[in-house]
């Protein structure tokens, strides 16, 4: 996954997805969105990156196993 790309969420739990800022909240599921910022694995040493993604419902942090790009 690279910055730019439609994403979808597979999982909905907002341990993996969080809303930014603000309290947590569902309202990300069923919808597509953008991602804007990709965080270096290796700089914060996980074994799942995190992605800043834009949905519709606002701005949130989502682990790389809570979201999948949207194919042509």
């Amino acid at each position: 996954m690279k910055q730019g790309d439609l994403v979808r969420v597979v999982k909905n739990d907002m341990s993996l997805i969080m809303k930014y800022p603000g309290p947590k909240d569902n309202k990300f599921f069923n919808q597509i969105g953008t991602i804007v910022k990709v965080y270096d694995p290796a700089r914060w040493k996980v074994s799942n990156p995190w992605y800043d993604v834009l949905f519709p419902a606002g701005f949130y942090h989502a682990r790389a196993d809570a979201i999948e790009v949207i194919s042509d």
